[in-house]
């Protein structure tokens, strides 16, 4: 089978769900592109390094930061592939895709578009702040348990989904006396009801019957 871990893994075209609600403009098969391009590029440094004598790129970064790579590609992916949104320029500004043309420079602090979320976790996915706004998440797996390393499958997505959430959607952790952990929110039930209602992929959802 070779390198079985340098494998670039196929996206089905029946694993997507054309008539999932976007915004923005924002279409299904732009995600799609977006996705594509993404195992692409983490094929590419993946090669590289190993060719090079490294680990894979799952294997050098740390858990958060290898989200954070994906989701920073994905950001960037989607802005090339989308006809109506491009990046927000604004360090720490929400969301991570905006209208272009919407904002001066397509740089804002707080305002419309659509935050960018990858996460190994199915569910249970935390912000800084219980932000209004549309929020797409992708999910992903990742292998750096197999033995040996050739044979191990090569890092996928999982699923795609997507909606319009409101404060009431999170549930906001903050600090309590001295304490210097994080302050999270999370995505409660009723958020996770709307993201789950709007799959944009699902992987292996082609070979399963749809209901009409």
């Amino acid at each position: 089978m070779g390198r079985r871990f340098l494998q670039v893994p196929l996206l089905d075209e029946h694993d997507l769900f054309p008539d999932a609600k976007l915004s923005c403009g924002l279409q299904v098969n732009q995600v799609k592109l977006a996705m594509a391009k993404t195992y692409s590029l983490l094929n590419l440094l993946n090669v590289t390094l190993v060719n090079n004598g490294y680990d894979r790129l799952e294997e050098l970064l740390l858990t958060n930061a290898f989200a954070g790579f994906i989701s920073e590609a994905l950001v960037k992916l989607l802005s090339e592939a989308s006809d109506t949104l491009v990046r927000n320029r604004k360090t720490g500004g929400h969301p991570d895709l905006v209208p272009k043309g919407m904002y001066q420079n397509n740089s804002v602090l707080m305002g419309e578009g659509i935050e960018v979320k990858a996460s190994l976790q199915s569910g249970g996915w935390q912000g800084h702040n219980p932000e209004k706004g549309w929020l797409m998440v992708f999910q992903y797996s990742i292998d750096i348990e197999s033995e040996p390393k050739e044979d191990r499958r090569p890092t996928e997505f999982v699923q795609v989904l997507a909606a319009e959430l409101v404060a009431n959607d999170w549930n906001f952790s903050g600090r309590k006396g001295k304490s210097r952990r994080t302050i999270t929110a999370s995505i409660n039930r009723r958020g996770m009801k709307k993201l789950r209602d709007n799959p944009i992929y699902k992987r292996g959802a082609g070979r399963q019957p749809r209901l009409p």
